[in-house]
Formats: structure tokens, C-alpha cells, sequence
């Protein structure tokens, strides 16, 4: 993106993806504008969701996973360049 100087970028993903994906692009790209554009696949029910069970499993397990990007970048971010840190030095070791 920097590299060819873009400054906005249109996500299309699935509309029950597009939180965690807003959440992860945003963390990696601070700068860009992001544009969602969710899509609704046919295949996942949006009314009454939760009577259908592979619906009601996808968007629970996409939850489940938007909790821990959540998470994962909070503490990334109370610990600062820990993690980098100590990453660096496990790439010298090897």
C-alpha cells in the first residue's frame, strides 16, 4: 500500500468476517482508509441465525475468533515491543 501510495482500501468480505477483518486491517494499516463492503452469502441465514445450526456455528466460531485478534492485540500493545524483542532474539539463535 505505501509503496504504491495508495491511501484507501475497499474490503469485501463476508459480513459476518467483516468486524474481525476491519480489526486486523486496521492494526496492520493504520494509516489507509479502510472501506468495508460486506457481502451476504446465501448460505448463511440471517434471520433467526441461531435456529440453524451451521449458521449459528460459523458466526459463533467467527466470534470466538474476533475475541481473541481482539485480545491478542490489546496485550500487543500493553506490552509494546516485547514481543518483538524477544522475537528477534529467537531469529539470532538460529
Amino acid at each position: 500500500m505505501t509503496e504504491q501510495k495508495y491511501s484507501s482500501l475497499r474490503l469485501v468480505t463476508g459480513a459476518y468476517h467483516m468486524p474481525r477483518s476491519l480489526l486486523e486491517f486496521r492494526h496492520a494499516m493504520p494509516t489507509v482508509t479502510l472501506v468495508p463492503h460486506p457481502v451476504f452469502p446465501g448460505h448463511v441465514k440471517q434471520d433467526r441465525w441461531w435456529t440453524w445450526p451451521g449458521t449459528a456455528n460459523l458466526l459463533v466460531g467467527e466470534y470466538v475468533k474476533y475475541l481473541f485478534a481482539w485480545s491478542r492485540l490489546k496485550i500487543a500493545g500493553l506490552f509494546g515491543n516485547v514481543g518483538q524483542a524477544i522475537e528477534g532474539k529467537a531469529k539470532a539463535r538460529a
